[in-house]
């Protein structure tokens, strides 16, 4: 993989380009996410409004996998917008990268997740394995083997729970030619893509919300469209894409300060305090998981993707501390191996530190991460570089 790390004024050269900045941050999104399932305010026993408080704050630190998202959408857009072909050669050579940056280690933790569970039913994330018989067992593999996990509500925590993500980035890496495409044409259909991609999720939980059954949850709800699918989360993507898109046209010269950078973060963190504040009636074991309040899906689907491109605006356009920090080597390989951190995090892993290491969070964080970066450097790295297609020009952050 090329790790090319030359200081092109953004907007000028984008393709090809890395930004070791956003590398960095994809380790922040990824330990925010870890935060949020391993609460450490998730206690039993008597809670008061200070606990709630941040039981409900560390819940919302899930907003890290927004943050993948709009990485997504703009990494994707500025590794192809100009490229695209409509050709089979060309979508073939595309659709090879992806799954070479998928798929390899989420299959291995996949099966390791299945061994586990066959081994030791404790062992299962979802804790409904042993309910299941052969053929729903059969089911869940394949589902899981797929990516088609994530269309249905009551499959999606299946296996390795926190891979429903994989199936809203799929989605996004199937549309993302189609869109970029028509946004060749005319950039403001940019704005009219979210009202189509909803359209099109209100239809499919038409069809799926009556007939439960018989389609086995297949998009049974608009809450689980909107938590779970590409359709209800496609503005994270879209903010991402035109954030790469403005960048092409409208350069901006790096300076230094933090002001953008701030004001992205306090966007952010606002968001989440009106997430906290929507869901403070939530459940416990409900809230850890997703949220259950409309209020709460419209901050972060449609209001949070402009505080993470804030956020992100500023750390490509302003030199200050906290860019400096994420460009280290160390956040670069903790954000290099940031996708097996977040494949590993929940799972057998996580239950074989309860039963045999410790209980304690900061030990499970420091030895999740040694193993992602173990992992990344002899398989995820290697596969990845075995099957992918060799670009004329690569972008180490895709």
């Amino acid at each position: 993989m090329n790790t090319t790390t030359e200081r092109q004024v953004p907007g000028t050269a984008l393709k090809g380009q890395y930004f070791p900045v956003l590398t960095g941050v994809r380790a922040i999104a990824a330990y925010m996410v870890f935060l949020s399932h391993d609460n450490p305010f998730n206690s039993v026993g008597p809670k008061s409004l200070f606990h709630d408080g941040l039981f409900h704050f560390f819940s919302a630190l899930s907003i890290g996998v927004s943050v993948f998202f709009v990485l997504s959408g703009f990494l994707i857009t500025v590794r192809y917008e100009q490229n695209i072909e409509l050709s089979w050669k060309w979508a073939r050579r595309y659709l090879q990268n992806r799954v070479a940056r998928i798929y390899p280690m989420y299959f291995l933790v996949t099966i390791a997740t299945l061994i586990g569970t066959i081994i030791n039913a404790g062992y299962d994330p979802s804790r409904l394995w042993k309910f299941y018989n052969l053929k729903d067992k059969f089911l869940v593999v394949f589902l899981n083997l797929t990516f088609l996990r994530g269309f249905f509500d009551r499959y999606r925590f299946t296996m390795a729970g926190q891979g429903w993500s994989l199936t809203v980035e799929e989605c996004f890496y199937l549309s993302a030619p189609f869109l970029l495409l028509g946004l060749r044409r005319n950039r403001w259909r940019l704005v009219f893509y979210p009202v189509m991609l909803f359209g099109i999720g209100i239809l499919l939980v038409a069809v799926g919300s009556n007939f439960p059954g018989q389609l086995l949850g297949f998009f049974g709800s608009v809450k689980f469209m909107l938590d779970w699918t590409f359709f209800g989360r496609c503005l994270e993507f879209l903010a991402g894409m035109g954030m790469a898109l403005y960048l092409r046209k409208y350069p901006v010269q790096e300076k230094k300060g933090g002001l953008i950078t701030v004001l992205g973060i306090i966007w952010m963190a606002l968001c989440m305090g009106a997430i906290c504040f929507f869901e403070r009636n939530t459940p416990y074991a409900t809230a850890v998981w997703h949220m259950d309040n409309y209020s709460s899906f419209l901050v972060r689907n449609a209001i949070l993707p402009g505080g993470i491109v804030l956020f992100l605006w500023g750390l490509l356009h302003e030199q200050n501390w906290m860019r400096r920090i994420l460009e280290t080597p160390l956040f670069d390989l903790l954000g290099k191996s940031s996708y097996s951190f977040y494949l590993i995090h929940v799972g057998v892993l996580d239950f074989l530190l309860n039963d045999y290491i410790t209980h304690n969070i900061l030990g499970k964080f420091i030895i999740i991460n040694l193993v992602a970066i173990l992992l990344y450097r002899f398989v995820e790295h290697p596969m990845h570089l075995l099957l992918r297609v060799q670009p004329k020009l690569s972008l180490n952050s895709d």
